[in-house]
């Protein structure tokens, strides 16, 4: 076995009960083959999450460049879409607004991963509550297998919000 070079403090390291360790920063060390650097499994299983996290916003970020078109062609007339990341390290979604002065409310089309397909979530920030689409029957999120289904659906919740609105005014 090489020596292994501590990836977290740079020093040589050694082998203690046969696998290789750091003695300044007290770990056992695994190598990290996207890197090539010896690092703790903490450290190893950090790194593969935060490359699975990169993989997935640029991923989402593609998709929804890609489908954004198709959305902007079936909104209601003065409505919009655009991309939207919610905060650093998320993934892209397409936001679909009403217009301005309508409703303070968003519906979010959540670009497919490996395992589901489009979500479609719903934020009223006039009532402070956001909520998926749920499939009928029960109380599981919808998956779509198309934008443009994601976006019927989404286009619906946000209309069902706006009348709700418009049906607590005229109280």
């Amino acid at each position: 076995m090489t020596r292994p070079v501590c990836g977290t403090c740079a020093t040589p390291g050694s082998v203690r009960d046969g696998r290789p360790w750091c003695g300044t920063c007290r770990i056992w060390l695994v190598l990290h083959g996207p890197t090539g650097q010896w690092v703790s499994y903490a450290e190893h299983t950090s790194r593969d999450r935060a490359a699975e996290t990169a993989r997935l916003i640029t991923a989402t970020a593609r998709q929804v460049t890609e489908h954004l078109p198709r959305v902007h062609r079936m909104l209601p007339k003065g409505w919009t879409a655009r991309p939207h990341q919610g905060i650093d390290d998320a993934p892209y979604a397409i936001a679909i607004d009403a217009p301005d002065g309508v409703i303070d409310a968003t519906t979010y089309l959540h670009p497919p991963t490996d395992t589901s397909g489009w979500h479609v979530t719903v934020h009223n920030r006039v009532t402070g509550v956001g909520f998926p689409s749920y499939t009928d029957g029960g109380a599981r999120a919808a998956s779509f297998d198309t934008v443009e289904a994601a976006a019927t659906d989404g286009i619906r919740l946000l209309c069902g919000e706006i009348h709700d609105l418009a049906s607590r005014r005229a109280r």
